[in-house]
């Protein structure tokens, strides 16, 4: 039942606290890393041979269609499981820290969505904005960094938001390998005071407030970076 009496206690508020900067440190984290992986992948389908975009397509479609819940079990309880695979480097670096295994599963299931993302930023490009650039003597390494990749990612910043989102949200699904997130430490405590629902009641606000900063900060910076006179910047 709902007592609320666990909110007058400071370990609680601790808990919460520390929860937060877990839930950030994950989400932010996984972006990066997901964002260059994801970087990889969209330039292996775009550039790449039929084998590389082979490559690129299955590994997106294998970690788009499995549930971020079943990949984080198979990684943190099954991968343990095989005997050679325990003094492997990857256990060293990963699988030895419920946090560091947490990073790597969002990782690799954000590298995937984010992936197509820049993929389809890609394809809007104009083809004749590069052919421009051809034609004014730019290779096309500095043609990719001076026009294709700002102008790509100008067009998927809203996606970024939605994403970013969604790790946030999804971060709390690791809190059953004992990382102890926005979901996990308050949550924890709840069992101790014998209240549960105070606990989620809190963190279910603080998660709604999380997201509304992240997509205000989205529509601010889309509204900085519109070329003038898009509809971006008469929306924001």
């Amino acid at each position: 039942m709902l007592n609320f009496a666990i909110l007058e206690t400071s370990a609680f508020w601790w808990a919460v606290l520390d929860g937060l900067g877990v839930t950030l440190a994950l989400t932010a984290i996984s972006m990066v890393l997901g964002f260059a992986l994801g970087g990889v992948l969209a330039s292996m389908h775009v550039y790449g041979s039929p084998a590389v975009r082979f490559a690129a397509k299955a590994y997106i479609f294998v970690f788009r269609g499995v549930p971020l819940l079943i990949l984080l079990f198979l990684i943190y309880y099954g991968l343990p499981r095989v005997t050679w695979f325990r003094g492997s480097l990857f256990w060293d670096l990963v699988l030895t820290s419920p946090f560091r295994t947490a990073v790597f599963v969002l990782t690799i299931n954000n590298a995937a969505y984010l992936g197509e993302m820049i993929r389809g930023g890609l394809r809007m490009v104009p083809a004749g904005l590069l052919e421009a650039a051809a034609a004014v003597g730019m290779t096309k390494t500095r043609a990719f960094f001076r026009i294709h990749a700002p102008l790509a990612l100008r067009s998927i910043l809203g996606n970024l938001g939605s994403e970013t989102i969604a790790v946030v949200k999804a971060s709390a699904i690791t809190s059953v390998i004992t990382v102890r997130d926005l979901m996990g430490g308050p949550t924890v405590l709840g069992k101790v005071y014998l209240d549960p629902l105070t606990p989620l009641l809190v963190v279910g606000i603080m998660y709604v407030v999380l997201v509304q900063i992240i997509d205000l900060g989205t529509k601010l910076v889309r509204g900085h970076l519109a070329l003038p006179g898009s509809v971006q910047s008469h929306h924001v």
